[in-house]
């Protein structure tokens, strides 16, 4: 397992994958930085270069991306919730945010709420 700025990356995946693994890289995003750093497709991160590891990780550093994402987004949710908004409301009630039905998945959407709430987005 590779351990980059904080997270394990398992080997045995290809990059673009294993990339996956941090908070705020999705599969585009893996796609795009393997592209921008010459990483063929089919690479396994075990076969990647000491120096191409290097790269990787400096280009992730300037990426906003794991705790620092975590917590813009915290506190984005909490300006909504301060500001009283719809969408404020509807993440203090733990409710669906964006337009989801609610007669017939409401039950499972407040058991997702409840994990917001034991965080602290409710007043």
């Amino acid at each position: 397992m590779l351990f980059l700025l904080g997270v394990n990356l398992p080997d045995d995946k290809l990059v673009r994958i294993a990339l996956t693994s941090i908070y705020g890289v999705g599969r585009r995003t893996g796609e795009t930085i393997c592209h921008k750093l010459s990483i063929h497709p089919q690479c396994r991160l075990r076969d990647l270069p000491e120096h191409k590891v290097t790269e990787l990780s400096q280009l992730l550093n300037t990426m906003t991306i794991e705790s620092d994402l975590r917590r813009e987004t915290e506190n984005r949710i909490r300006a909504l919730v301060d500001m009283g908004t719809y969408r404020g409301l509807r993440h203090q009630a733990g409710l669906p945010v964006h337009g989801q039905r609610t007669r017939s998945n409401a039950s499972s959407a407040r058991a997702n709420g409840r994990f917001l709430r034991a965080r602290g987005f409710s007043t």
